[in-house]
């Protein structure tokens, strides 16, 4: 077991973290991986200060303010790249990772690669670690002839699955694609960041595939999701909602977006405009921000809020 962890790195991305939370988190991979990354991108610096042991094994990248999440990831492959990894595993930094995670993940990576030598990165299944410990798994998804389905159970005894797309957190990834140049957008800044990826490294001819049998917990939002119809609708502040819109536009105009997911995020963002109205506690300051975002995205201008 140490040496496949060896192999392999891991980066955390910081922004105003629940120190509790990251220090969790940390301390578990600081047992797990031979390389262990904080990107701050602001007010992670006390990260750790109970446990200076482990603190003085994390490399610390400060970013000198929120460069986004792509320019952080970026930052965390090109250490590890640099210090020959051949593996690097993703987090943002309000996930939970269980103590056999990384090893689990590896596992689920070998495996597929055995079936799959184009598999460029294997993910868990996660859930909201916040909801009162009910485990209720978020699917996969993968399109099937211009079709995208929710996958919530594989015939695979190892819970394989295809999909189309990865969240960041908890995403085990072989950093040949990075070498190659298929990098983190920097302009998503935040929302679409992994997804705009797993479209571009698929394009490429790289496939991607999550694990039903191995879990992780995970925070997607600044508070649990809203059910509605069966959906889960995400509370976030009118700057998120900025983010999400223009990102959701701008990756429905690019070409390497396959036309099922152009079309299905189309008429999830026309859903979620209305429905946020609903939520969201300052919903005039989220209604300009959404229509800002929407007007952004179609003039593909990026990067930090404008």
């Amino acid at each position: 077991m140490e040496s496949k962890l060896k192999s392999i790195a891991a980066v955390v991305v910081g922004y105003n973290p629940d120190i509790e939370v990251l220090d969790d988190l940390l301390m578990s991979l600081s047992a797990q991986v031979s390389l262990l990354i904080l990107v701050d991108n602001g007010g992670a610096e006390n990260y750790l200060s109970k446990h200076p042991d482990v603190k003085s094994s994390v490399r610390y990248l400060p970013m000198e303010g929120n460069k986004g999440l792509g320019v952080a990831l970026n930052a965390g492959f090109e250490l590890a790249v640099t210090a020959g990894f051949p593996y690097m595993v993703t987090f943002d930094q309000d996930s939970h990772a269980a103590s056999d995670l990384i090893a689990s993940l590896e596992s689920a990576m070998m495996l597929a690669k055995s079936r799959d030598e184009k598999c460029i990165a294997v993910s868990p299944t996660f859930f909201d670690r916040r909801d009162g410990g009910k485990k209720i798994a978020f699917p996969f998804y993968r399109s099937v002839d211009g079709v995208i389905k929710p996958i919530f159970t594989s015939d695979d005894p190892h819970g394989l699955v295809r999909a189309d797309a990865l969240i960041t957190s908890g995403m085990f990834v072989d950093t040949r694609a990075w070498k190659e140049g298929i990098k983190y957008d920097e302009g998503m800044f935040v929302d679409f960041t992994d997804t705009e990826w797993c479209f571009r490294v698929s394009d490429h001819g790289y496939s991607l595939y999550g694990c039903l049998n191995v879990e992780m917990g995970h925070a997607l939002s600044d508070a649990p999701p809203v059910k509605i119809f069966g959906l889960s609708f995400f509370r976030y502040s009118p700057v998120r909602r900025y983010f999400f819109f223009r990102n959701t536009v701008a990756v429905c105009r690019m070409p390497h977006t396959p036309d099922c997911w152009k079309k299905r995020l189309s008429i999830a963002l026309m859903l979620r405009f209305a429905v946020n109205l609903l939520i969201d506690s300052n919903r005039l300051q989220s209604f300009k921000m959404m229509v800002r975002g929407i007007r952004h995205g179609l003039r593909n201008s990026l990067g930090s809020a404008h």
